[in-house]
């Protein structure tokens, strides 16, 4: 099909119709155009009610988002610091995973808004905790700007009045980076980390003192594992995995009440139990948070 003949209000249109399963061909269309398809995908990711409708159109924030990352203008910030919020609000991983690669791609231009993003004590602890992840890529794709980012970054771990989740996050994200001249201030917090493991087996931790030293032995964590091709998303090995996951899924669960009920595949996301989420427990018994422990793995 031949997406160049297709005016912005149908391309658009395939945003909510085509599920999970946009062609790659109708992504790269909306890349070409460039900044002229920025106001629709803005409209998207930026309405609450398009993060709550139903499937198929459902799956159109998640479709905005990362066509907004690939075309990756400074112009595309805004609308992508939007989406944080509500992918966050919603629980859409999908979007919450794919964005600290989106913004270490996009680059300085987004160094001021995810500082103001991290330091905003009404966003939630989630949402701070991404835009510090954001500003951890940046900085390593990006060594020019690394002192900058992790003297910003150290000043909300250091900060006792910040929620203990999200200075968890800030140290991790220093560990990521590799950053000797916090080492001590990281190994008394894992410390302390683990004591209150120790004293409390369903404590959530996210690092200890001695995966400080691995750390540092190592030059830091790597944020290359955040470092992540969103747009693999639409490869075709990719959509046939989801499907047979889809599937896979539909078949293990238990009968509906309504036997008439058709379950699409696009339900799958709002099935969040479903999934061990970013915050929850890891399942391998680590007592870590999924998202510091075997996410990705």
């Amino acid at each position: 099909m031949d997406y160049q003949e297709f005016p912005e209000d149908e391309l658009t249109e395939l945003l909510l119709t085509e599920e999970d399963r946009l062609p790659r061909a109708a992504v790269d269309e909306f890349i070409r155009r460039g900044d002229k398809m920025i106001p629709f995908l803005e409209e998207i990711v930026s309405d609450q009610f398009h993060w709550t409708r139903d499937v198929p159109k459902w799956w159109a924030v998640v479709h905005a988002a990362f066509i907004l990352g690939a075309i990756g203008t400074k112009t595309t910030i805004i609308p992508l610091l939007r989406a944080l919020r509500w992918a966050d609000a919603f629980d859409c991983d999908w979007v919450t995973e794919a964005l600290p690669a989106i913004f270490g791609r996009i680059g300085s231009a987004a160094i001021l808004p995810l500082k103001t993003m991290a330091v905003d004590r009404t966003n939630g602890c989630y949402t701070r905790s991404i835009a510090m992840e954001g500003l951890g890529l940046i900085a390593w794709r990006n060594p020019g700007t690394k002192e900058e980012i992790s003297a910003f970054i150290y000043s909300i771990f250091s900060d006792k009045n910040n929620d203990l989740d999200v200075r968890q996050s800030a140290g991790s994200t220093l560990l990521d980076l590799g950053c000797p001249q916090y080492r001590e201030p990281l190994l008394a917090f894992g410390r302390q980390e683990k004591e209150l493991k120790r004293q409390n087996k369903f404590y959530l931790a996210h690092f200890f003192d001695d995966d400080v030293e691995k750390a540092f032995k190592a030059g830091g964590k790597n944020m290359k594992d955040f470092d992540r091709d969103w747009l693999s998303f639409y490869d075709e090995d990719e959509i046939r995995k989801r499907q047979k996951r889809w599937e896979e899924e539909k078949e293990s669960e238990p009968e509906e009440e309504d036997p008439g009920r058709l379950i699409t595949s696009g339900e799958r996301p709002y099935v969040r139990q479903t999934f061990t989420g970013r915050n929850d427990p890891c399942p391998c018994g680590s007592g870590k948070k999924y998202k510091k422990c075997c996410l990705g793995k």
